[in-house]
């Protein structure tokens, strides 16, 4: 799950059943959006702002790594953390998805 944190950026898939689209999600100094396609290999792709956890709400590994990064003074960390346990936008169905869930559903 943290991959993402620091490499700033995830490559999911829709959990559309028809797997209508991959989508990268990026975290980071570029921004907090989803997108369709690698968006650094293009100068013109629409992009959609990512839906942050509320830090209160955050349970489990989530809550866990978000009180560390605040503990050791990474707030930074801990507001991208707050992407990574949040939402995205699926660029072409508009389906919202849990970054979290995607990152877990790819994994197994």
């Amino acid at each position: 799950m943290i991959w993402g944190v620091v490499n700033e950026e995830y490559e999911l898939e829709c959990p559309d059943p028809d797997g209508c689209a991959s989508l990268w999600v990026i975290i980071g100094e570029r921004g907090f959006f989803s997108a369709a396609e690698d968006y650094a290999l293009s100068d013109d792709i629409e992009t959609f702002p990512l839906h942050p956890a509320d830090p209160r709400a955050l349970e489990g590994l989530g809550r866990r790594l978000y009180d560390l990064a605040l503990t050791d003074g990474h707030e930074e960390v801990a507001r991208a953390l707050t992407y990574a346990f949040g939402e995205a936008t699926c660029p072409e169905c508009e389906q919202r998805l849990s970054v979290g869930g995607q990152v877990i559903a790819g994994t197994s």
